[in-house]
């Protein structure tokens, strides 16, 4: 069985615990993680390859983005300009409609998807708020 690559967008308490879960799933494996080039040196001694841009690795799959929400639209838009799909926690409620209308046409045009404010809260529960 072929696995996911995946590539981590964003290094917090967030991106780490989603390496932790790529770690256990056996379907997946990372393909790096992407931080701010600011911040690359943080990543300690890290057993994968820290990149400050998806260009910088190679067969990557569908980028998980754990930035801030105020990040993720040009995250996501820059993953799917290469042909990456994105899934993302997006969680600014009166802005999940327009990002999907906006990252739609980014991701058609790549042949990509990008699975958006997915989970709970934000997710499901977004469209009540909104």
């Amino acid at each position: 069985m072929k696995k996911i690559r995946a590539a981590v967008v964003g290094y917090g308490n967030i991106g780490k615990y989603v390496v932790e879960a790529l770690e256990a799933a056996a379907d997946f494996e990372v393909a790096g993680i992407v931080r701010r080039a600011s911040s690359l040196a943080e990543c300690g001694e890290s057993k994968y390859k820290v990149v400050s841009s998806l260009e910088q690795l190679d067969g990557v799959d569908v980028a998980i983005l754990c930035t801030p929400s105020r990040l993720v639209e040009q995250s996501a838009e820059a993953a799917l300009k290469l042909g990456i799909s994105t899934v993302d926690s997006f969680d600014i409620h009166t802005g999940i409609a327009d990002m999907r209308a906006r990252l739609d046409v980014v991701a058609r045009e790549a042949g990509a998807a990008a699975l958006i404010s997915t989970g709970l809260d934000p997710g499901s529960d977004s469209g009540g708020r909104a």
